[in-house]
């Protein structure tokens, strides 16, 4: 029998990274959470309610589109960031996969493709 659903919720919280220090897991699924903020799931289960300062770094390593972050591997860690001007322990995430290239949609489509016969 699967014991998962028995015990408690699935989001992480500090105490549990504390308990068990920093894992890497791949991004699931990302969704629009409670509180503003959207709500990430991992590969093993897992979930978390996403900062700005994550998403701010998810953003600059791999574009503004959440589908784009999907099966990319991260590390999640303890951190600090401000809240309410006192600073406040919180769980980060860390790009660790390759960043996704940035391409400048200004620049003209490129002519080195292959043409398959």
């Amino acid at each position: 029998m699967d014991m998962k659903k028995y015990s408690g919720s699935a989001f992480l919280k500090v105490d549990d990274l504390r308990a068990s220090g920093p894992r890497r897991v791949a991004i699931a699924d990302v969704r629009e959470g409670k509180y503003g903020r959207p709500d990430m799931e991992f590969d093993d289960g897992s979930k978390i309610g996403v900062n700005a300062t994550s998403t701010k770094a998810l953003i600059n390593a791999y574009g503004r589109n959440s589908d784009s972050w999907l099966n990319k591997q991260v590390e999640l860690a303890i951190g600090e960031v401000k809240y309410q001007g006192e600073p406040k322990a919180c769980i980060i995430i860390t790009p660790i996969s390759r960043p996704t290239e940035k391409k400048d949609p200004s620049a003209p489509p490129s002519m080195d493709d292959e043409i398959p016969f």
